[in-house]
C-alpha cells in the first residue's frame, strides 16, 4: 500500500534584534509513487484530478481539540466559497456551542448556548491562532489549501502582527487531489496548542442552514472571558 503524506512546517522565532526569523520546511514520505502537481502516476494508473480552482462550493466536516490553558473537543460543520465560510461547532454530547462566519478579513462569532456575540478581544481568547494568520487563510484550510502567504517567508516577515508560535500542516491523498487535511497552531507565548483535523469534505455542495447570519438580536459579550 502506498503512503503519501507532506508536512510543513512554520516556525517564527524573534532574535535578540527583535527581527524574525522563519523556517518553513517541506517533508514527503512516499512509497514507490511519483508525485505531481494534479497527476499521480505509477506503472499502469494516470489519476488526473479534478481543477478545485473552478469549484465554487465546499463543505466537509471535522473536529478541533485545544490544549494548554484551554481543554477540550469541539466537533464542527462548515460550508465554504472562496469568499466566505461558516462553522458550526458542537460539544461530543452533540449540543450546538458556536457558530463562526469569517470572509477574508474580517470574523464574527456566536455563542449559541449564551446567546452572546463575541467581541474581538474575547474571540482571539477562544482561538488565538487568528493572531498569526487572517480569516482567509483559515478559509484555505478549509479547502485543502496552504494559503498563499505562508508558501512565502518574505511575505510572513512583512507581517507586524506575527508572534512567537509554529504551524504545521499535514496533507494525505484523496479523490481531489492531495489536500491539506490536519492544522496544527502552537501559540508559544500563550502556551496553547489548537490542532484542526478535517474528516471529509465535498466539492459543489452546500449545507444551506449554515449559510446566514448572526442575528442582530444578539447582544455582544462587553468582557473578555
Amino acid at each position: 500500500m502506498r503512503l503519501i503524506k507532506k508536512i510543513f512546517d512554520l516556525k517564527i522565532k524573534p532574535t535578540l534584534n527583535n527581527k524574525l526569523i522563519i523556517t518553513l520546511s517541506l517533508i514527503v514520505i512516499h512509497g514507490c509513487a511519483f508525485v505531481s502537481k494534479r497527476t499521480i502516476e505509477n506503472e499502469k494508473v494516470i489519476r488526473i484530478y479534478p481543477d478545485l480552482s473552478q469549484k465554487k462550493y465546499c463543505r466537509g466536516r471535522g473536529y478541533v481539540i485545544s490544549e494548554g490553558n484551554m481543554r477540550g473537543r469541539l466537533n464542527f460543520t462548515f460550508t465554504s466559497t472562496k469568499e466566505a465560510s461558516y462553522l458550526e461547532f458542537r460539544d461530543i454530547l452533540g449540543r450546538k456551542t458556536l457558530f463562526l462566519t469569517f470572509s477574508s478579513n474580517s470574523v464574527d462569532a456566536w455563542d449559541i448556548r449564551n446567546n452572546r456575540r463575541y467581541d474581538k478581544e474575547s474571540l482571539l481568547i477562544i482561538f488565538p491562532f487568528f493572531e498569526i494568520i487572517k480569516p482567509g487563510d483559515l478559509t484555505s484550510f478549509l479547502w485543502g489549501e496552504i494559503p498563499k502567504i505562508l508558501k512565502d517567508p518574505d511575505n510572513i516577515v512583512s507581517e507586524e502582527k506575527m508572534t512567537n508560535g509554529e504551524i504545521q500542516f499535514s496533507s494525505t491523498q484523496t479523490e481531489n487531489g492531495i489536500l491539506v487535511s490536519y492544522v496544527s497552531f502552537n501559540l508559544i507565548d500563550e502556551n496553547e496548542t489548537i490542532n484542526l483535523r478535517i474528516e471529509n469534505r465535498e466539492f459543489d455542495l452546500q449545507y444551506p442552514h449554515l449559510i446566514r447570519k448572526i442575528p442582530q438580536s444578539v447582544m455582544p459579550i462587553k468582557e473578555s472571558l
